[in-house]
């Protein structure tokens, strides 16, 4: 689908050019977001430069450095642009902030997140749906690039912001080049982004042309500071002349870009030289009219790579090209050739997976497009979003590419006897105009954007169609004509999108991304066999209709050497024991033997990703382990970085998994058969970075080596509820420090210990701990003395559903000196008791108080379960300055104490099944931030008027009817 519809352009995740000499802008800019005024809703500083200076590049690190910070909950990256819509400003602050939450609740932006349709809702709708996703959070919002000098318009917007915001001390970064938008958006601070020195622009190409430390020959110094010299300061000059001289070694080559750069010293005159050199040192006119091309589009619009490289194509800029060795590149080979060039030239920026052009080479590329049309009135690509304006004949013919974004349903295509590229975008396209069967030159058709429901059976007369994108909803199969279109390299559709019989014909395709195994003849396996030139990601779904061994290698998978992602998927799940039991007699019947059908789709070595769901077999495949079972040979897979086994329920046995060297995410869910895992597994794939282990109820443990992985940054275990052991430690001297982010064990009752040294060995990284329903776990009070010690960096503690939730130091005296300085969130509970004496209640107590002594500045959410025969509330509670959530459940107090008004940043408490707690403290006891307070089965729990009529709170009371649903109801008064 066209990226160009999406509003984001700039974000905070791009690949940054070399930055330098920005570390005190930083440092204030950071100073200033983290001391803004704690009464006001929001603060806003503007950064203020000329295009080029380094603003957009200078806001990414002060975002990613306050996210590493946590001074906000919520993160928010918007590109504005020079149109500045509120509306749809609104829509995209909320599809950002609804897209995805980490693990620690913050909102950020997902780039990758794409609707099918952009879906604009009005400003009323909008607004309350921004006012829930930001209840009781703190946000950063950057505005990128913003134009706007519209003071009315700009007011109604911030006047909506404040208003949906439900807490104070918000931050928003304005980046602009004016100083009248800056002055217009009232900023609390306004600093301006200057330009470099001399000496910091000769850094930059010094760094893009010569190792680190290397010391650089005095005659390229000499000229590189003399060119750095004509940067004039400005960051992107730096860079792209660094670009431009990396690919001229001798210094006769240096000298001569350094005459041919002349600047007449006004101010934009001299980046537009130096894009200008960088232009004119491309080493194609292929690639020249490549970068040039890219300017049919808006400023700052986003495309996907692939998509670009295809509009390239179907434009004829790419022909296959010769390597080094003698074999040939074919077209996509080329462009992403082409691609890799202009981004070392910073003539584009990549965001993975988009392309994006800065506004200062976008002009540049516009002047190209210009100058090499000049003295001609032909105009040979259009972007075109005005449906009331008309195409004229003349202009219609000679068009080659056609961009129609908001509908023009009217045009009659049949006039566009050029036409190469063609993309349709609105809602209004509901079927595919006729016309367009005449287009006899179409290379590529876009109709993802659109409403478009079916395909017609004339799509098979577009003989020279390369590209079809068609990703939105199609409510019936493609047409059969379709294996006509032998000159079709890419076909991107929805899973759902039924294909037609006989695609095999299509032995051009490169792009296939979802392939359903029918019945009948022309829909079999065998019609993958002939596709040699399939490329990225494939999946192949319904493989329970595929007999045999034999049947399956009619795909030629091990044949496939550009695939780099297989998904290999069988039938779901019937949903009845009767109906299991009919499809093992009708898999029986029919002979079907899943291991058999697994061995003979072998992929080939280069594989990088694969996924095997739903398989029925017993063993994994033969050639996941050391020996190919085809040649009984050795067949590593050295490129495979990702494996994924996913309710494979008759699994039993993994293999030794020893050919897979560069694996670094293992993945297993719902091989609920399971039993053990390879005794060398954590021996000999060292590499991994992630270990998930879901649903496996009969796995028992884990094998030994696991404090070997020192790559290791996830390690996700649930629901495996007979592991009793997650292996010996290696017993050896670490190398190296480990890297573990993320530890997180659910639901593993029998587990009965966690040995410490494994542990101590991930603790100086750990940043998320979770231990939930470990109900036979022993020894977590030597773990909670390790944390105390060594783990600075642990932001997230969780501790649900486990005995003995003390620390083995609690009757030594030694709590006082733990450190939780970085936790931010922490939820423990004490009700899992297996004896209960005074001894006992002593070391909860010292142990619950340590903790919360420990993280006091810095603690923002805290949930505490306690006993209800217990009347004790952990008084360390009052001590925590930050706290923004409070959550009680079970606790056995009658009254909560007046200190908990006194906590000025809790904003949301709830009390849960308190079943002895009868009254509030007053209100007059402070609870000035307070803005939630939601109770659940509180029965005797009464309120006076001031809590029942708080102005600027909000009560929710609910309680189970016996019908198992919640009923609100109002709090009794006193």
């Amino acid at each position: 689908m066209l990226s160009f519809l999406l509003p984001q352009r700039t974000n905070s995740i791009m690949k940054d050019p070399i930055f330098v000499g920005r570390e005190d802008d930083v440092s204030k800019v950071v100073d200033m977001l983290t001391h803004i005024p704690q009464d006001r809703t929001i603060s806003i500083v503007a950064l203020v430069g000329m295009g080029g200076m380094g603003k957009t590049t200078l806001t990414r690190n002060v975002f990613n450095h306050l996210k590493r910070l946590k001074t906000f909950e919520s993160y928010i990256w918007v590109h504005v642009s020079q149109n500045f819509d509120p509306i749809s400003l609104y829509n995209t602050i909320h599809s950002i902030l609804t897209s995805t939450t980490s693990d620690r609740g913050e909102r950020v932006e997902q780039e990758e997140v794409i609707p099918n349709k952009k879906v604009i809702l009005n400003e009323e709708v909008i607004l309350k749906k921004l006012q829930e996703a930001l209840k009781a959070k703190t946000y950063l919002l950057v505005l990128d690039d913003v134009w706007n000098e519209d003071v009315l318009k700009w007011e109604d917007f911030i006047k909506s912001i404040e208003g949906v915001s439900s807490k104070e001390g918000n931050g928003i970064i304005i980046t602009t080049r004016s100083h009248n938008v800056a002055s217009i958006v009232n900023p609390l601070h306004t600093h301006p982004v200057k330009g470099l020195s001399h000496e910091e622009c000769w850094s930059i190409i010094k760094r893009k042309n010569f190792d680190g430390n290397a010391e650089v020959p005095s005659g390229f110094e000499k000229i590189g500071k003399e060119i750095a010299k004509r940067c004039q300061g400005l960051p992107l000059a730096a860079n792209v002349a660094g670009d431009v001289l990396r690919r001229r070694k001798s210094m006769q080559d240096w000298s001569s870009i350094k005459e041919t750069w002349l600047s007449d010293g006004k101010e934009g005159k001299s980046i537009s030289t130096i894009l200008k050199l960088s232009y004119d040192h491309l080493p194609s006119s292929s690639l020249k009219k490549c970068f040039a091309y890219y300017s049919i589009f808006p400023k700052g619009q986003r495309i996907m790579k692939e998509e670009l490289i295809e509009l390239w194509i179907g434009e004829g800029f790419l022909q296959p090209g010769q390597t080094d060795d003698g074999q040939t590149n074919d077209m996509e080979s080329v462009g992403n050739t082409f691609l890799n060039v202009l981004l070392e030239n910073s003539l584009l920026q990549a965001t993975e997976p988009y392309i994006v052009m800065h506004d200062l080479v976008h002009d540049l590329a516009s002047s190209v497009l210009h100058t090499n049309t000049s003295g001609s009135t032909v105009v040979r690509y259009m972007f075109h979003e005005n449906e009331s304006s008309r195409i004229s004949e003349e202009v219609s013919r000679n068009l080659r590419t056609l961009i129609l974004v908001g509908g023009n349903s009217g045009i009659i295509f049949s006039g566009f006897k050029s036409l190469h590229n063609l993309t349709l975008s609105g809602e209004n396209y509901k079927e595919l105009p006729s016309s367009i069967k005449e287009l006899i030159h179409l290379r590529n058709l876009n109709i993802s954007m659109t409403s478009i429901g079916n395909i017609p059976e004339w799509i098979g007369e577009l003989h020279h169609l390369q590209t079809l994108r068609a990703e939105q909803y199609i409510s019936e199969k493609l047409p059969n004509t379709l294996k006509y279109l032998i000159n079709l390299r890419h076909l991107y559709l929805r899973r759902e999108t039924g294909l037609p019989a006989e695609i095999r014909r299509l032995t051009n395709l490169q792009t296939l991304l979802y392939f359903t195994v029918g019945e009948e003849k022309g829909y079999q396996i065998e019609e993958l066999g002939s596709l040699k030139n399939l490329k990225g990601t494939l999946e192949i779904e319904h493989l329970d209709r595929v007999r045999d061994k034999e049947e399956a290698m009619k795909a030629n998978l091990s044949e496939k050497s550009n695939l780099s992602e297989l998904v290999f998927s069988w039938a779901e799940e019937p949903g009845t024991y009767w109906d299991e039991e009919r499809r093992n007699l009708m898999r029986s019947d029919s002979g079907i033997n899943d291991e058999s059908v697994l061995e003979g789709l072998q992929p080939h070595a280069n594989l990088k990703v694969l996924k095997i769901e739903r398989f029925k077999g017993k063993k994994s495949p033969r050639w996941l382990g050391v020996w190919d079972g085809l040649q009984g040979s050795l067949v590593p897979f050295e490129y495979l970085t990702k494996l994924t086994f996913e309710d494979c329920s008759e699994c039993e046995e993994i293999s030794t998994l020893e050919s897979l060297p560069s694996l670094k995410y293992l993945y297993l869910s719902g091989l609920i058969k399971l039993k053990k895992l390879p005794k060398q597994l954590f021996y000999k794939n060292r590499d991994l970075s992630k270990l998930e282990i879901r649903y496996c109820p009969k796995l028992r443990g884990l094998p030994d080596g696991l404090d070997t992985l020192i790559f290791l940054e996830e390690l996700i275990i649930w629901n495996c509820g007979n592991l009793i052991s997650i292996g010996n430690p290696s017993g050896g001297v670490r190398q190296h420090q480990g890297i573990l982010r993320k530890l997180d064990f659910e639901e593993c009752r029998w587990l009965k210990e966690f040995p410490c040294q494994i542990l101590e060995s991930f603790a100086p990284t750990i940043e998320i701990l979770k231990f939930e329903g470990l109900r036979d776990l022993q020894n977590l009070p030597m773990l909670i003395d390790c944390l105390a010690k060594s783990a600075p960096r642990l932001e997230v503690l969780k501790i649900r559903r486990v005995s003995k939730l003390m620390a083995a130091s609690a009757s030594g005296g030694t709590i006082e000196s733990w450190s939780f300085g970085s936790l931010k969130e922490l939820n423990i509970d004490v009700n899992l008791v297996w004896r209960w004496d005074s001894d006992y209640a002593d070391a909860i107590r010292e142990t619950v108080d340590g903790i919360l002594q420990g993280c006091r500045n810095s603690l923002t959410r805290f949930t505490f379960k306690g006993i209800d025969d217990w009347e004790w509330l952990p008084q360390s509670i009052q001590h925590l300055t930050t706290i923004d959530y409070l959550r009680l459940e079970d606790v056995g107090v009658k009254e909560l104490p007046q200190w908990l008004g006194n906590l000025s940043s809790l904003t949301s408490l709830h009390i849960e099944r308190c079943k002895k707690l009868r009254y509030l403290p007053p209100v007059a006891a402070g609870f000035t931030n307070l803005k939630r307070l939601q109770i659940y089965y509180c029965p005797k729990l009464k309120a006076d008027s001031e809590w029942r009529n708080h102005p600027n709170l909000k009560i929710t009371c609910r309680r189970l009817n016996k019908y198992g649903l919640f009923n609100t109801y109002t709090l009794r008064p006193t």
